[in-house]
C-alpha cells in the first residue's frame, strides 16, 4: 500500500470518531475528551493527521505510568487513610478504656480496704476519689484546651454544617480529651464516653487530613467536601469503638452529625469501622489481660430464645415507647434548666464564672454522697458502674423470681439490687426505681459541668432500667405469661433492651439504635419490639423537644441551623418576605471610590455586597466579595487602616499549623528582595487574593455548589494581575482626591453573576431545606429581577428560636447596625479630605501659572 493511500485511510479514520480509531503500534488508550478537544483546537495548520493522532493517544509506557499513579493514589488516599483512621482511633480508644478500668479497679480496692477499717474512712475515700479525679480532669482541660470540655458531638454538628470552630479539632484538644475522660470516668463520674470518642475520631481524621497534605493528589483534597467526608468517617469510628458495633456506628455517626450524607462515603466509613473492630478483637485475644479484656469491649451478649415475645405484647412495647419518649423530653428539658441556672441564677452564675472547677468538684461530692454504697447508695445500686448495671439489666432472667422458678436470676446478680440478704421483690423494685430517679437527675446535671462527658451510655443504662422495671412488674402480675404456661413467659431482659434503645433514640432523635442494640446483644429476635418502641418514642420526643445535641447547641449559642420539628404549620404559612432584611447595603457601578470606602468602613462584618444597576431600579446584577473590594481600594489608594481588613491575632495552634505552609514557601520567599517583600505585604495586608475570595461568598465551604474545577483557570489572569507586586508612583493628595471622586472600575470576572435568589413568596420550609441542602450562607430575595431583601442564617435561626414552644416567629425588623457618630465621622473625614485635596490642587495650579 503506497503512502498516499495510508494518508487517506488515516484521514478517514480520524473523521469517524473515537469509537473507530485504528489500533496502531499495539494497544493505545484514549485520553479524556477535554484534552482531546483541546489538542484538536490547538493544532497548528501545518500539522499532519498522523501528528494529531499521536497527540490524542498514548503509548504503552504512558498508559502504564498513568495507571500506576492512579492506582497508588487510590490505595493510599482512599483505603490507606480510612484504614489508618480506624486503627489509630481504636488504639486511642483501647488506651483510654484501659486507663479508666485501672482507675476504677484502684477505687474499688481502696474502698473495700477502707471499709474494713470503718464506714467513715470508706465514706471519706469514696467522696475524695470521686471529687479529686474529676477536679483533675477539669483542671487539665482548663490548662491545655477548653474545647475538650463537654461532649463534642454538638460542636461537630456545627463544624460539619460548614461553620469553622477554632481549635476544636486540634492535637492539644485530643490530648486534653483523652486525659480528661480517663480522670473523670476513672474517678466514677456518672457520664458516658461516646461523645468524647466521637470527638477523638474526628480529631484523628482532621490530623490525618492535614498530615497527608504533602503527598496527596491535587484533585483529591481540593474541596472542603473531602474534609467533611473524613470527619464523618472519624465520627463513625468513634461510636463504633464505644459499642463494638461497626454497622451501627456508621449509621449513628451519620445521624448524629450530618444533615445530608454522601452515599459514596459509605464504604470508607464501613472500612474504617471494620479496621477498628479488628484491632479490638486482636487486642482482646493477644494483648489485654483476660480479667480486663471483657470490660474494654461493650458487648452485652444475651441469650433470649427465638420466641421471645408474643403478638399481644406489642402494644406493651408501644406503651414503653410512649413512656421513654415522654421521659426523654423531660430529661432534655431538665438538662436545659440546669444549664440555664449556671448562666442566670445570681449566686450560681457568679460562682460558676469564677470557679467552674471548684463548682464541678462540689457537685461531684454531692453525687458521691448520694451514691455511697453503705448509705443512700443502697437504694439506687450506687456501687455499680454503668457497664456492670447494664450486664445485670440485660440478663435473661427475672429479678423478682429468684429462688422460685428456673427463670429467676442468680442470688449474686440480685444481691446488687437489694439492701439486705432478703430477696424481697418489693425491695428490688424500689432499688431499680431509685436507680432511675438518681441517675436521671445526676446525668442531666453532670453533663453540663466542666469536664469531658458523653450522654449515650448513661441514657442507655437509664432506659434499660426503665424497661426492666416495666418487665418485672409484668412478670409479677403474670408469673406464667400473658397466655398461660403453654406459651412463652415474660422476659424482663427483653423489655430492658427495648427501653434502652427507645430512651436513647428519643433523646438523640436517631433510629440507628436498633442496629447498635442488635450488634451489642448479638441477637435479632427482639428487633421488631425495638423498632416499634424506638419509632414511637422518637416521634413523641421529636414533637416535644429538640434532640439533646441541638439543645446543647442552642445553650451554647453556636451558629447552627436546627432541624425543623414535625407538623408545624407555621413553617409552611410563613413566607420569606416576613423574615428578610430590607435595609440593605449595596453597591452600584456608578458609585465613587469615596462612597465605596465609606461602605467598607461602616459595615466591617459583611463578607459580600449585592451589585445593582442603581438605587432606583435596584435590578440585581450579581454580588461582589468584600475581599475583592478591599484589594481594589488598596490598589487604587494604597494602605488604609480604616477601610482595609485588620489582621487578627492568632492562637498557638493556628501558628503551628501554618508552619508547614511557611516552610514550603521558603524557596520562593528567599528569591525575593527585601524591597519586593515589603511591597508584597503592603499590597496584601490580609493575604493574597484567591479564587475562593472572589466567588461563592453566598455558599459555605462544604457546599456542593462551591467547587468548580475550571474556576481557577477562569480567574488565573485576573489573580496574576492583582497578586503580582507592581511598582507604584508616589501618589499625592491631589491624585488621591481625584481617585476618590472617580467612578469605581469593577472587573467583570470579580462579579458573581448568579448569586442564589429567592422569590418573596417562598415558604420558610423551602428556605430551610435549601439552606440545609446547599449549605447557603445567605440568599437574595427578588421580585421580577428587582432586589427587595436578603435573608441569611442569622434571620433563620432567630425565626426558629422558639419553634417548639411558640412556632416560627419573624424576627424584629432591625436597621443597619451603624452608629450615627461613626457615620458622621466617616463622612466628615471624607469631606475634609476632598476639600483639603481640592484646595491643594488649586494652590498647585496657581504656582504653575506663576
Amino acid at each position: 500500500m503506497d503512502p498516499s493511500s495510508l494518508r487517506l485511510q488515516s484521514t478517514e479514520n480520524e473523521g469517524q470518531g473515537d469509537a473507530e480509531q485504528p489500533l496502531m503500534n499495539g494497544f493505545r488508550s484514549h485520553v479524556d475528551e477535554g484534552e482531546e478537544a483541546e489538542s484538536d483546537s490547538e493544532g497548528e495548520p501545518g500539522d499532519s493527521p498522523a501528528s494529531g493522532w499521536r497527540r490524542r493517544h498514548e503509548t504503552w509506557m504512558q498508559f502504564y505510568n498513568r495507571f500506576r499513579t492512579n492506582l497508588i493514589h487510590f490505595f493510599v488516599e482512599d483505603w490507606f487513610l480510612s484504614g489508618l483512621l480506624g486503627v489509630l482511633t481504636a488504639i486511642i480508644s483501647i488506651t483510654t478504656d484501659l486507663g479508666i478500668e485501672y482507675l476504677l479497679h484502684a477505687k474499688r480496692s481502696l474502698y473495700e480496704r477502707m471499709l474494713l477499717q470503718g464506714e467513715l474512712q470508706a465514706f471519706s475515700i469514696w467522696v475524695l476519689y470521686f471529687s479529686v479525679f474529676t477536679g483533675l480532669a477539669g483542671l487539665f482541660c482548663h490548662m491545655i484546651s477548653k474545647q475538650a470540655i463537654g461532649s463534642g458531638i454538638p460542636e461537630l454538628k456545627v463544624i460539619m454544617s460548614g461553620i469553622e470552630l477554632k481549635n476544636y479539632l486540634s492535637f492539644t484538644t485530643l490530648i486534653a480529651k483523652i486525659v480528661g475522660v480517663i480522670f473523670s470516668q476513672g474517678g466514677g463520674y456518672p457520664v458516658g464516653k461516646e461523645g468524647p470518642f466521637v470527638h477523638m475520631g474526628a480529631i484523628v481524621a482532621n490530623l490525618l487530613n492535614k498530615a497527608s497534605h504533602a503527598w496527596k493528589h491535587n484533585a483529591f483534597f481540593s474541596t472542603e467536601g473531602r474534609r467533611m467526608e473524613m470527619l464523618s468517617t472519624g465520627c463513625a469510628v468513634g461510636i463504633a469503638c464505644t459499642f463494638s458495633a461497626p454497622a451501627g456506628g456508621v449509621l449513628y455517626g451519620i445521624e448524629s452529625t450530618s444533615k445530608y450524607f454522601a452515599i459514596k462515603n459509605y464504604w470508607r466509613c464501613f472500612f474504617a469501622t471494620t479496621c477498628s473492630a479488628l484491632i479490638f478483637r486482636f487486642a482482646m485475644a493477644f494483648i489485654l489481660p483476660q480479667h480486663i479484656a471483657g470490660t474494654i469491649v461493650a458487648y452485652y451478649q444475651t441469650s433470649f430464645p427465638n420466641a421471645v415475645f408474643l403478638i399481644v405484647e406489642l402494644p406493651l412495647f408501644a406503651l414503653l415507647g410512649v413512656i421513654c419518649g415522654l421521659t426523654a423530653a423531660l430529661f432534655i428539658w431538665l438538662h436545659r434548666q440546669f444549664s440555664l441556672s449556671l448562666k442566670h441564677t445570681p449566686g450560681i452564675k457568679t460562682f460558676w464564672a469564677k470557679n467552674p472547677i471548684v463548682y464541678t468538684m462540689l457537685m461531684c461530692a454531692i453525687g458521691a454522697v448520694v451514691t455511697f454504697p453503705e448509705g443512700l447508695g443502697k437504694y439506687c445500686a450506687g456501687k455499680l458502674t454503668f457497664r456492670e448495671a447494664l450486664v445485670d439489666l440485660l440478663s435473661n432472667c427475672t429479678f423478682t423470681q429468684v429462688n422460685q422458678t428456673n427463670l429467676g436470676c442468680s442470688p449474686e446478680i440480685v444481691s446488687h439490687w437489694t439492701r439486705d440478704a432478703q430477696f424481697d421483690p418489693f425491695n428490688i423494685l424500689i432499688t431499680i426505681g431509685g436507680f432511675i430517679i438518681v441517675y436521671f437527675v445526676m446525668v442531666s446535671k453532670f453533663t453540663s459541668l466542666y469536664v469531658p462527658s458523653g450522654i449515650f451510655i448513661p441514657a442507655f443504662t437509664t432506659g434499660a432500667a426503665m424497661g426492666r422495671l416495666m418487665g418485672e412488674l409484668l412478670a409479677l402480675a403474670f408469673p406464667e405469661g400473658l397466655r398461660g404456661p403453654d406459651y412463652p413467659p415474660i422476659y424482663p431482659g427483653l423489655y430492658a433492651v427495648v427501653g434502652a434503645a427507645a430512651f436513647t433514640g428519643a433523646m438523640t432523635h436517631s433510629l440507628s439504635l436498633a442496629v447498635i442494640v442488635c450488634e451489642a446483644t448479638g441477637q435479632l429476635c427482639g428487633l421488631l419490639p425495638v423498632l416499634i418502641a424506638l419509632m414511637v418514642a422518637n416521634a413523641i420526643c421529636a414533637f416535644l423537644r429538640p434532640s439533646i445535641y441541638e439543645s446543647i447547641i442552642q445553650l451554647k449559642n453556636l451558629p447552627y441551623l436546627a432541624e425543623l420539628p414535625p407538623s408545624r404549620i407555621t413553617v409552611h404559612s410563613l413566607k420569606v418576605e416576613k423574615i428578610m432584611v430590607t435595609d440593605m447595603v449595596f453597591i452600584t457601578k456608578k458609585m465613587t471610590y469615596a462612597e465605596l470606602r465609606n461602605i467598607l468602613i461602616t459595615t466591617p462584618k459583611l463578607r459580600s455586597y449585592p451589585l445593582v444597576t442603581d438605587k432606583y431600579a435596584m435590578t440585581l446584577l450579581g454580588q461582589v466579595s468584600r475581599h475583592y473590594l478591599a484589594h481594589l481600594l488598596l490598589r487604587k489608594l494604597g494602605p488604609d487602616s480604616q477601610a482595609l481588613p485588620r489582621r487578627r491575632s492568632f492562637v498557638a495552634s493556628e501558628v503551628f499549623s501554618a508552619i508547614g505552609g511557611t516552610l514550603r514557601r521558603n524557596a520562593s520567599m528567599q528569591a525575593m528582595t527585601p524591597r519586593n517583600e515589603e511591597q508584597r505585604h503592603s499590597w496584601h495586608p490580609d493575604g493574597p487574593l484567591t479564587d475562593r475570595g472572589l466567588s461563592g461568598a453566598h455558599l459555605l465551604a462544604h457546599s456542593p455548589l462551591h467547587h468548580n474545577p475550571h474556576e481557577r483557570e477562569r480567574f488565573a489572569p485576573f489573580l496574576a494581575a492583582h497578586n503580582e507586586p507592581q511598582e507604584r508612583r508616589a501618589s499625592t493628595t491631589a491624585d488621591r482626591a481625584i481617585i476618590l471622586a472617580s467612578t469605581i472600575d469593577l472587573d467583570d470576572v470579580a462579579i458573581d453573576p448568579a448569586p442564589f435568589q429567592l422569590v418573596k413568596g417562598t415558604s420558610l420550609y423551602k428556605v430551610h431545606t435549601l439552606f440545609s441542602l446547599l449549605a447557603l450562607n445567605h440568599a437574595y430575595v427578588t421580585e421580577n429581577g428587582r432586589l427587595i431583601g436578603v435573608v441569611a442564617l442569622k434571620e433563620l435561626r432567630e425565626t426558629l428560636a422558639h419553634i417548639y414552644t411558640r412556632g416560627a416567629i419573624p424576627p424584629r425588623k432591625q436597621t443597619l447596625q451603624v452608629s450615627s457618630a461613626r457615620k458622621s465621622s466617616v463622612a466628615g473625614n471624607s469631606v475634609r479630605e476632598l476639600s483639603s485635596s481640592y484646595l491643594h490642587m488649586l494652590e498647585m495650579k496657581h504656582k504653575r501659572k506663576r
